[in-house]
Order: C-alpha cells, then structure tokens, then sequence
C-alpha cells in the first residue's frame, strides 16, 4: 500500500466524523436547491447524466462525478452546491460492507425526489438475497420528506413494494399499463439506437436516443420523470434526451478507423445484468459479431458453471466469443466440438488484444463486457489505434485505462 493511500485513510478517520456534521448543517441551509438521489443495481451513472442534462437547460447545478457515490463523494459535492444551484443530482450507492451503509450518506444528503431503477444480485456477498438488497435501497424513499417525490419502476416489484415505505408523492414509470409514465414500442437494432413512445397523461410522444440497448428505457423514462416533477414540459425534456451521449463503459460505441465497432461495456458484470448486452448484440446487424467477456460477479453458487452458461448463450448469437482471466478455461466445455474454434479463452487481456488485432476486419461489431477493477479489458479498444505500454494482468484501480497514467 502505497503513502499516499496510508495517509488519505488516516486523514479520513480523523476528519471524517467532523466533515459529516459540518456537511449536515450546510445542507440543511440550502432550502432552495432540490436534492435528487439514484439508486438500484445498474443505471445510476446514465440516469444521472439524463437528468443533469434535462435540469441544466434552465437551471444551475451539480452532479456527482462520475459513479462516485458513497458517503465521501456525497460530502464532496455537497460543498459544491451553492445557493443559487437550483438542483443536486447524485447516485446513492452501497456496497460491500453489508446493511446499514447507506444510513449516514442519506442523513447528510437528505434527499427530496427519490428514484430507484432496479433491484439486482449485485454486491450478493455482502447482503445475500435480492430482499435484503431491497431493504437497504428502499431507504432512499424512506428518506423522503411528505412533500418530496418517490419516483418508482413499476416492472421490478421489490422497487414497486417501496411506495408503501414513504408518505411522498409516488410516480411510476415502466412498461406496465398500470405505470404513470409508459413506455412502449420500444425498439433497439444496431447500428439503430433506443427508441421508444412515451405515453402519460393519455398522450403518446417519440423519443429517439443515442443509447444501445432496450433496457436504458427505464434510466430514460425515470429522467423525463424528474422534469416533469421539476416543471419542465415533456416536449424540452424529451429534445434534451436526443443529444445525451452513452456514459463511457456502459454500452458505448468506439468507431475505429479500420471499420470495426466496440460496444464498451465494462464497468461491471454482474451475472444478472449480462442478459442486457447479450440481448443487444443479439438483436444488432453486422457483418460479424464478436463477444469478448472478463470476469463475471456477483452470484450464488458453482463458478465454472456460470460461465459455461454464459458462453453456451453467447455461442448463440456471436460468430465468436472470447473469455478472459482466472476463469475463462471454464467456458471452454460450451464447445460443441473439440475442434470449434468458435469460442476462446485467453489468461491476459495482452493475449487477447493480440489475437483480436488479426481476427478483427471492418464491419465487426465487437461486445467488449468484464468487470473494471478486475479486467481493464478497455486497453483492447485502445490497443487497436495505440501503443499501450500498460497490461498489468491485476490492477485493481477503479478508473478506465484511459484516465491512467500507465496507459
């Protein structure tokens, strides 16, 4: 462990409990901002840029960077707001540490609008079961005040079970009839981005998106939700989604010169989210379509055959399909002959840059999906157009290779 990192800990121990209440009371003097909080198991980071982007057309404010979005990084753009901000959007996170984390981010946050996207296995280790994920998430609306807002996916029933937790305004968004704010003819066919209808109020309105995947539909829905929670007419809010950009690393296209197209998605790969990608580049048009998977997280029981699963469902819909790291060998008893070729694995991520810089030709559409922490499999994007100097096979940063120094 490096000095810098022994003394940022020691420095957080004993300024930490002083910077949490001194954030307390400043935020508690900003009557006049609208706190937003996010959370749920994927989409906070997209949801969260959806909405900044909707508020900041006629209003001031801020959001957390990036994913941040434990208590440390709630102080910190806490002291950003300022009193003529007119919004704090921020993603509301837990983690390993098990039931009770977000207790001291959502005192010093104090949230008036509440939105909660999905409930998932992510972070299982620590909490074991979807209800008890459900618990610690559902927090955020118990948080609300009377006159706040609870803004709830219908489709997920353990965030639909949350409007009996708060005494908020409730707002429901989905693809049930049953939903407020509805989406429906939804449609997403590479090289075609998300689109939709948006019906509310008994009125049906397009929207168009540069996001890949049908299942962004539910951070878009929740966004045109804020703005009409905020005053904003549906119309403006639904212009502002059109110019949006996908967040970097979760489902983003790369164009290279060359002709090929990555799908960058690896942020986190939680077993129970890879349905999302596998279903877009099922779905997708090109001329081949490549899989490359890293390191699977978050699930109960056998390793070897979770993967050998994921592989059997990716030999499904890709002309190859390629994993890597600790447990990529395992994928191997998905072939359907020893002699099929069709699905690799490779220990590093160099290996795989190497043999995907010959493999690839123009008109590819290549899914590049793994965990960041554990991966970095970005430097295979990066590899193609560059000369990486970095292929650390364990890193362990938090942050894309393309923000490294080592790169």
């Amino acid at each position: 462990m490096c000095l810098g990192v022994i003394l940022h800990k020691i420095l957080k121990t004993i300024l930490g409990p002083p910077l949490v209440q001194i954030a307390k009371i400043y935020r508690k003097y900003l009557r006049k901002t609208t706190f937003i909080g996010i959370t749920g198991s994927c989409g906070k980071t997209t949801t969260k840029d959806l909405i900044a982007a909707i508020l900041s057309e006629k209003n001031k404010g801020v959001k957390n960077k990036e994913s941040l979005n434990a208590l440390y990084s709630i102080i910190k753009t806490i002291f950003k707001v300022r009193p003529w901000h007119r919004f704090c959007v921020h993603e509301i996170g837990i983690s390993n540490s098990g039931p009770g984390i977000l207790n001291d981010s959502l005192a010093v946050f104090m949230p008036d609008i509440g939105i909660v996207i999905n409930i998932g296995l992510d972070h299982y280790k620590a909490f074991r079961s979807l209800k008890a994920i459900a618990a610690e998430k559902s927090k955020l609306i118990e948080a609300l005040p009377k006159n706040g807002t609870a803004i709830l996916n219908t489709d997920d029933t353990n965030v639909l079970d949350m409007k009996d937790r708060t005494a908020a305004n409730v707002i429901t968004y989905g693809l049930s009839k049953e939903a407020m704010i509805r989406a429906e003819n939804i449609s997403c066919v590479w090289p075609a981005r998300l689109s939709f209808n948006i019906v509310y109020n008994g009125e049906s309105l397009p929207v168009k998106t540069n996001l890949c995947g049908t299942h962004w539909v539910y951070s878009v829905l929740a966004a045109l939700a804020v703005g009409l929670v905020i005053g904003i007419p549906l119309e403006e809010s639904i212009k502002v989604i059109q110019t949006v950009k996908p967040t970097p690393g979760r489902m983003s296209p790369v164009y290279v010169e060359d002709g090929v197209v990555f799908i960058h998605d690896d942020w986190k790969a939680p077993l129970w989210s890879l349905k999302y990608s596998l279903e877009f580049m099922k779905n997708a048009k090109a001329k081949r379509k490549v899989i490359v998977i890293g390191t699977i997280s978050d699930y109960p029981g056998d390793s070897a055959g979770k993967y050998v699963s994921v592989a059997k469902q990716s030999l499904s819909i890709a002309n190859k399909v390629i994993f890597v790291g600790h447990f990529a060998h395992c994928s191997l008893k998905a072939k359907r002959n020893p002699k099929d070729d069709n699905i690799m694995a490779f220990d590093t991520v160099k290996e795989t840059s190497m043999y995907l810089k010959r493999f690839l030709i123009k008109g590819d559409l290549v899914l590049i999906k793994g965990s960041l922490r554990a991966d970095h499999l970005q430097r295979i994007i990066l590899a193609r157009t560059s000369q990486v100097k970095c292929w650390k096979p364990k890193c362990g940063k938090t942050l894309f290779c393309s923000d490294c120094q080592l790169l």
